[in-house]
């Protein structure tokens, strides 16, 4: 049980918070992103795939949903087995299955009112299921990459590359917060490829080269920032008054979870050039010891000039 608990906190990354909130003012050299890149090339991966699948579910329930609309089907049955849903999707269809009892005993025309439900159901289950393991693994992608992203901040002094302009701990922040996480990342990234450009010396700052990758990442987080299997069935497309309307939804759907694939393909190369330029500028600056400068309490000070008055 104690293995599993250690197991999972290096996972999510509290350890690794822990560790960083207690040594925050200790002295340290260059610490490598060896093992974070490890796990983003897993969880990252695995976004990409879970992504992916997603578009051809989403794919093939618009392929099935407007093959019923050739066939006349006008709306969708419910996504679970709802006795009354199902008698009022069987009315708004025409179908001849009025009554629980019929649909309860598969009489009449409630078979092929169960045979829609049935597929409408499944398809909608495994879409549940993918986006449940998307969303589990966006929240562990989440502290692996803010420990990669700090972790490479720090780095910064030990490629003796002073004066960066955000700190390692707004570094991640930025990330959360809304509005400025809108390009603070970006900028985020480009500091932190400049001081880790091993072509470089002094002048990091203006002189120091950034991959073209950020870009990229940079427009596709955006767009799915906007654009996500959450914001476009509950928010571009929320008001879907036909099965046509549902049929646009999913075509975008689909636009949207290759927009995640390419996301979680981007990230990765982005986070592996920074570690391998981070890991051959340390081969060439050598070991660097950085001794964080601890904050100034206030009392503290006030009482030492009072001494020395």
């Amino acid at each position: 049980m104690i293995l599993r608990k250690n197991f999972f906190r290096k996972l999510s990354g509290r350890e690794e918070l822990d560790r960083i909130k207690s040594e925050r003012y200790d002295p340290y050299c260059y610490e490598s992103n060896s093992f974070n890149i490890v796990l983003l090339a897993i969880f990252l991966g695995l976004w990409s795939l879970v992504s992916i699948s997603l578009a051809f579910q989403d794919y093939n329930i618009s392929s099935f949903v407007t093959k019923w609309q050739s066939n006349g089907i006008s709306s969708l049955p419910p996504s679970t087995f709802d006795p009354e849903s199902l008698i009022d999707f069987s009315e708004r269809e025409n179908f001849e299955c009025l009554d629980v009892i019929d649909l309860i005993n598969e009489q009449k025309e409630c078979p092929t009112v169960l045979k829609y439900y049935d597929e409408y159901s499944k398809s909608q289950n495994i879409s549940f299921l993918l986006f449940l393991v998307l969303f589990v693994d966006f929240i562990i992608c989440i502290f692996i990459f803010g420990s990669f992203i700090h972790r490479s901040s720090r780095n910064l002094l030990t490629l003796k590359s002073s004066e960066q302009r955000f700190s390692p701990e707004m570094s991640v922040l930025w990330f959360f917060i809304p509005g400025m996480n809108f390009f603070r990342p970006w900028q985020i990234l480009k500091e932190l490829f400049k001081g880790s450009d091993p072509s470089v010396e002094d002048n990091w700052q203006s002189d120091g080269n950034f991959d073209f990758s950020i870009h990229f990442w940079a427009v596709f987080y955006l767009i799915a920032f906007l654009f996500n299997p959450v914001t476009v069935p509950r928010i571009w497309f929320s008001n879907r008054e036909n099965i046509g309307d549902i049929i646009s939804t999913y075509k975008i759907l689909i636009i949207s979870d290759i927009i995640l694939f390419l996301l979680g393909v981007l990230a990765f190369i982005v986070v592996f050039k920074l570690h391998k330029l981070q890991e051959r500028k340390r081969n060439i600056v050598g070991l660097v010891t950085v001794y964080p400068k601890k904050p100034i309490d206030p009392i503290e000070e006030l009482l030492n000039n009072n001494d020395k008055k």
